[in-house]
């Protein structure tokens, strides 16, 4: 069964995960433009977190981050299967 893929414009927010100095830790914001197969948050969280990852240049025990806005432009295609 063929999945529709959308394009989706996520803003987010990420900080240091040191717990020494978690509270003095400046908040960074940033955004992706990618394309996730699910209109869901958490489901688009979870198919992009690798390309969140990447973008920041941290491995995922290093940083906290933090979904602001979700946009979803609109349905780009479908999968083959």
């Amino acid at each position: 069964m063929k999945k529709p893929i959308y394009r989706v414009l996520v803003n987010f927010e990420y900080r240091n995960s040191n717990r020494s100095n978690y509270i003095k830790t400046k908040v960074k914001q940033d955004y992706i433009d990618t394309f996730a197969l699910s209109k869901d948050k958490d489901e688009i969280y979870n198919q992009i977190k690798n390309k969140l990852f990447r973008q920041i240049g941290k491995k995922e025990g290093q940083v906290d981050i933090k979904i602001t806005n979700v946009e979803i432009e609109g349905q780009y295609g479908e999968t083959n299967k």
